[in-house]
């Protein structure tokens, strides 16, 4: 739900790589890394630039269920994260750099309503601000930015995150 969408386009590019090598070279796994790595770079995070090892496998079977399962809950606290992050072998640093993948996007007024109503620790004036965007009621499917240059990948995020100006936790 709160997820990535567009998997569509995944399994139309696998589909068209398929049909142009006659065989199943390449999986949606490789893809998914390389429009991550590429898209990193258009964003203007050229500066990450990085090698994409490819060779992954497809799961023989996938679950939505079990991947929503996995996925920290928008709702979560910093404990929650941490360890639902240590549940698949990773750790605070890998907690905070794929934190910053929350710098490009938009979400859900849902996902993140309670934070701008409930908080004690978010910036006034900032909920106040984003109050108007996401009513208490009748705006859940509402979506805004994290930060304030949802088009560009950069430390926005963080520093909102630092000064308690971002939706999120």
């Amino acid at each position: 739900m709160n997820s990535l969408r567009g998997f569509e386009v995944v399994d139309e590019i696998k589909t068209a790589v398929d049909k142009y090598c006659n065989a199943s070279v390449i999986s949606c796994a490789d893809i998914l890394a390389v429009a991550a790595r590429d898209s990193v770079e258009i964003l203007g995070g050229h500066f990450f630039f990085y090698e994409v090892l490819l060779g992954r496998r497809d799961p023989r079977n996938a679950s939505l269920k079990d991947s929503n399962d996995s996925l920290p809950k928008p709702f979560a606290d910093f404990p929650e994260l941490i360890s639902n992050f240590q549940s698949h072998g990773l750790d605070l640093k890998d907690l905070v750099v794929l934190s910053g993948g929350h710098s490009i996007g938009l979400a859900k007024c849902v996902t993140f309503g309670p934070r701008i109503y409930n908080d004690t620790n978010i910036d006034k004036s900032f909920a106040t601000y984003m109050q108007q965007w996401c009513p208490v009621s009748g705006g859940d499917n509402n979506t805004e930015p994290l930060d304030a240059t949802p088009a560009e990948l950069d430390t926005v995020y963080y520093k909102a995150l630092l000064e308690n100006k971002s939706p999120s936790f």
